[in-house]
């Protein structure tokens, strides 16, 4: 039973069985907690995305309102310029007077429809009818942001606002264009908002001003003509060559044509967000892991611990250190601390009918002996009361009966003998026992000076006292036919061999004797038949088969038992004979 526990799968024990229902008990709650965190994951970086996103537009308020100012202006002096006249004298010195009254502005001048700018707060007179830019305003009309280095007219770093001019028929009338420094939008860039780095840039991703090296915005290659920007901004994270990571964010300012970036250069705490966002999706499983840990924590610390101490007390029991298998469980709970005390309760019962059953038992055995050994004596008794028969007797052929009837008598005292002699009254040892009776009764029948030698040759088994009895009779029986019939072969030897063996599933009882010159003629005579009577009877009562050989020279019995009970014991005695050395012994029938 124990080798059959512990062949069973380790998915069977109560720990993996604990678990396994504790993991399905908690599974709803970890998917319900891992889906609402993750979704409170997304609605913080989506959140922290916005707020990056307005903090980069709020960064330039002041930048935005300089150049809504210079956009107004330009509207202003647009429309002052049409109503005037761009040949009028009146106009540049219109020009001129905004210009002065505005520290932020160092240029303002109108580009007649042809590209000829003859109203300018410079009173110069400059062609840009051959220029890209102007072409291009003049083909698609629209307020623009532009940038130079080194302005046409100013020979310094401007950022220009131009508006288109229309007339009253709405045809266009040409541009009105004010320039604001360089050198002031970058200066107001310049401070670090908040770690920011900001740039203001045009549809095509030309940086105007930048808070940084231009060359640096430009490398993160931000195009925001071709980017989808929606709902009023647009945030990317974007790897530099380095491997740092930077968020950018970009807003449309003024009529999508005026952009501005925020870059958020990397940081510790911006690099631990996808971090943190794993982290706090795996946190309902690494609560669910803690969780299934304490539980079954606490169900070995409770539980587990004493039905394993417990499993060990039983397994361990032995009658020889019954101390030991007492269970005595430190901490249990009051439902295990009765299962142990109840099995305390049993290994006391146990050993208690254990001792008791031990003293009936000897009790029984020496009775057994006692009745073993009187009814030996009766029959010692009944011998002798046969043997002063015997002398009694001048009949030669009654005294031959009588001693035949004595020797019966003799052999059922030896079996008696051996059954109380004995270690165990359960079995008995078959060879000792035939080799004693046989001993006797060839001692009894054959003549001192008979010149006969016996072998006998008996493997060691144990048989039940049932089967001793009719097995030891026939033996006898076998036997003393043997030595009534024995005679002196051609070489003159007079043999007899006895033999039994264990042939599985038989066991083999042997009996064979010489044939020749008679040894005991009046022995040899015809006699009653109650021998074979009584040999064929014990035969049948084993449930063997007996055969005979009567070759010239010798005459052989042999009998087949297969239902005989038999258990092996080490052969202390294998041969017990007169006459050593038969090679033909164990060939006997």
């Amino acid at each position: 039973m124990t080798d059959q526990a512990r062949r069973w799968p380790r998915w069977a024990s109560l720990r993996v069985r604990v678990a396994v229902l504790l993991s399905i008990a908690i599974l709803p709650l970890g998917i319900i907690a891992v889906l609402q965190t993750a979704a409170v994951v997304r609605e913080t970086l989506r959140l922290e995305r916005a707020d990056l996103l307005a903090r980069t537009v709020g960064a330039v308020n002041t930048e935005t309102a300089l150049l809504r100012q210079s956009f107004g202006a330009a509207e202003a002096l647009g429309t002052a310029a049409l109503s005037v006249g761009a040949g009028d004298l009146a106009c540049p010195r219109m020009m001129g007077q905004f210009v002065d009254t505005r520290s932020h502005i160092i240029f303002a001048g109108f580009i007649e429809a042809d590209g000829t700018m003859r109203c300018a707060s410079t009173s110069d007179t400059m062609d840009f009818s051959a220029q890209d830019d102007w072409r291009d305003f003049a083909a698609d009309p629209r307020p623009m942001v532009s940038y130079s280095e080194s302005g046409e007219v100013t020979g310094v770093s401007v950022l220009i606002a131009t508006v288109p001019v229309f007339d009253e028929a709405g045809a266009f009338a040409g541009g009105l264009s004010v320039s604001v420094p360089g050198a002031l939008v970058n200066t107001l860039l310049s401070p670090d908002f908040d770690g920011v780095k900001l740039a203001l840039l045009q549809p095509d991703g030309v940086v105007l001003a930048a808070s940084v090296d231009a060359a640096r915005i430009e490398r993160l290659g931000i195009v925001p003509a071709e980017l989808d920007i929606r709902h009023g901004g647009y945030t990317q994270d974007i790897t530099e060559r380095d491997g740092d990571v930077d968020l950018v964010a970009v807003s449309p300012l003024i009529n999508e044509r005026l952009y501005v970036v925020g870059v958020w250069e990397a940081r510790p705490e911006a690099a631990m967000l996808p971090i943190l966002g794993t982290g706090a999706t795996l946190f309902p499983l690494l609560m669910w892991i803690v969780a299934l840990g304490v539980a079954l924590f606490a169900v070995d610390r409770l539980v587990l611990r004493h039905l394993r101490l417990l499993n060990r007390r039983m397994a361990g029991f032995s009658f020889k250190t019954p101390g030991d298998s007492f269970a005595v469980l430190d901490g249990a709970p009051d439902e295990i601390r009765d299962i142990a005390n109840a099995y305390n309760l049993m290994i006391d019962r146990i050993l208690s009918d254990r001792t008791e059953l031990a003293v009936n038992l000897t009790e029984k055995e020496l009775l057994l002996r006692e009745v073993h050994h009187r009814v030996k004596n009766n029959l010692q008794l009944i011998a002798s009361m046969l043997n002063i028969q015997i002398r009694s007797i001048s009949d030669g052929n009654s005294r031959q009966l009588l001693r035949r009837m004595q020797d019966r008598v003799m052999g059922l005292s030896s079996i008696h003998k051996a059954l109380y002699a004995g270690s165990t009254l359960a079995r008995v040892r078959a060879d000792q026992l035939l080799r004693d009776v046989l001993q006797t009764t060839v001692n009894v029948s054959l003549p001192a000076q008979s010149g006969v030698k016996v072998a006998m040759q008996f493997d060691p088994i144990t048989i039940d006292p049932d089967q001793a009895v009719p097995l030891t009779l026939l033996a006898a029986e076998l036997v003393t036919n043997a030595v009534k019939y024995v005679g002196r072969a051609e070489d003159g030897e007079a043999r007899i061999w006895i033999a039994l063996d264990v042939a599985e599933p038989d066991v083999v009882l042997t009996v064979r004797n010489t044939v020749g010159t008679a040894i005991q003629e009046d022995e040899a005579q015809e006699g009653s038949g109650l021998g074979a009577q009584l040999i064929e009877a014990f035969v049948s009562q084993l449930g063997g088969d007996m055969t005979q050989d009567a070759p010239q020279s010798h005459y052989a019995v042999r009998v087949a038992v297969p239902d005989l009970s038999i258990d092996g014991v080490e052969d202390d005695n294998e041969t017990d004979e007169d006459d050593i050395g038969n090679p033909d012994l164990r060939q006997v029938g």
